[in-house]
């Protein structure tokens, strides 16, 4: 194999493992602000990763059916938001930029 393709591999496994580590930081950081009731909301906020040669990406979210209203809120329910993923991303942009650089340095 080629120095090149051998670098290219390298960087595409650190890109792997970095959007990875930002998931599960990212689905930490979620389940701290998730409002809680019964805790079934917090206990089910999960995170998925995908990667290939190009592109690496992070969901962050819940299957429990009113994770969105609770995030978003809903007006025809008289329901206010309470945000837990967007400030749990917005709130971190430095820690996750630090875990990117760490992540990715050659």
């Amino acid at each position: 194999m080629s120095k090149f393709k051998e670098a290219k591999k390298l960087m595409q496994q650190k890109r792997e493992e970095t959007i990875k580590q930002i998931g599960m930081f990212v689905e930490a950081e979620s389940k701290l602000r998730a409002p809680v009731k019964t805790g079934h909301l917090r206990r089910n906020v999960t995170h998925e990763t995908e990667s290939d040669e190009e592109v690496s990406k992070a969901w962050i979210g819940s299957n429990v059916e009113y994770g969105a209203v609770q995030e978003f809120g809903s007006v025809t329910k008289n329901i206010p938001a309470q945000p837990h993923i967007r400030p749990a991303i917005e709130e971190n942009i430095g820690e996750i930029q630090d875990i990117i650089k760490k992540g990715l340095s050659t």
